[in-house]
């Protein structure tokens, strides 16, 4: 395969996992949408690459996908000792260097956004297209960068490139073929507390007993269905506080026996999820193909009038979900 004359390093920005992957789904939207003619790298997602099917066979996450260097370096930084793998997170030094190789490399160009100030990046912009085509190589940084209207357009194509590795999509597969055996409608729910009492002033931080009577609500809205609730948590949470309900705890939930990135898989696979506004349960919702439902103040009453039908296109579009998906 030859590579495109025009590369774009995507070396940091864009915070955990469930923004990651909604920033690499418009660099790969947009790499698509000018086939042929750019490449993107995105060196932010690299330690987020063994988490996904695709991905970890091509850990250097080029796209178009091809074999290279970058998958050599990013196996080997994978292998690395801690110390050292440490730099490929989004604050270290290393993501800063490569950064900063643009100003001063011949043939490259650096574009660097301001976070603070909350400078956006529109991926559909023929200007960005008209500036990348300036050098051979252009490193950018910067956390609001989208092109959602080539996302929305290449859903489905998106979608098989974020389908998660075999090792945590087994545990969780199993995990909900065993709910399907006893039900016929699964509600997934993320409880997203931990750094939501501090985040935006704690405004979508609710409480577990909030959670209890939303839950509630929202199982007496289906009588005629048998309710299974799979709760996500980033924290702990009580069994007993469910009780009378058919609440089931992901696997990947904290003092379970599986792996965190089981629940985001898990949420994935039931027929809606309710959750606060949150890209981690938005990017669930567009892996499963399947609506939100969010839950945005502490005395909201359910109602189906309120479920974003369309996921994470629908929650960027959603007047108080788009505060989080951007």
């Amino acid at each position: 395969m030859s590579v495109p004359p025009h590369t774009v390093i995507y070396t940091h920005g864009g915070g955990r996992m469930g923004n990651q992957v909604m920033r690499f789904l418009h660099w790969i939207a947009w790499a698509r949408a000018h086939a042929g003619e750019v490449e993107v790298i995105n060196f932010a997602f690299w330690p987020f690459a063994k988490f996904f099917e695709r991905w970890c066979k091509h850990p250097g996450c080029v796209y178009p996908i091809r074999a290279g260097l970058p998958d050599r370096l990013a196996q080997w930084h994978a292998s690395s000792p801690d110390w050292l793998r440490a730099c490929g997170d989004a604050r270290s030094a290393l993501p800063r260097a490569v950064q900063g190789m643009g100003q001063w490399r011949p043939g490259w160009q650096a574009i660097e956004l301001d976070i603070r100030a909350g400078e956006r990046l529109d991926l559909e912009d023929l200007d960005f297209l008209r500036r990348v085509r300036r050098r051979r190589i252009t490193t950018c940084c910067g956390w609001e960068i989208a092109s959602w209207q080539l996302v929305a357009e290449q859903s489905s194509e998106l979608r098989r490139l974020f389908l998660p590795a075999a090792q945590f999509k087994r545990p969780a597969d199993e995990f909900i073929a065993r709910l399907r055996g006893h039900h016929d409608f699964l509600i997934g729910v993320m409880i997203r507390q931990s750094d939501y009492r501090v985040w935006n002033g704690g405004r979508f931080y609710f409480s577990t007993e909030r959670y209890v009577e939303w839950i509630r609500q929202v199982v007496a809205l289906h009588p005629d269905r048998r309710v299974a609730v799979v709760v996500a948590s980033e924290e702990w949470q009580d069994p007993a506080a469910f009780q009378g309900l058919p609440v089931h705890m992901a696997t990947g939930n904290p003092r379970s026996d599986g792996h965190w990135f089981e629940k985001w898989v898990e949420l994935s696979l039931c027929d809606v999820v309710v959750s606060p506004p949150s890209t981690f349960s938005a990017t669930a919702a567009f892996l499963g193909q399947i609506p939100l439902w969010p839950v945005v103040a502490a005395t909201q009453v359910m109602d189906p009038g309120q479920v974003i039908p369309d996921g994470l296109v629908g929650a960027a579009r959603h007047p108080v979900f788009s505060e989080v998906v951007k």
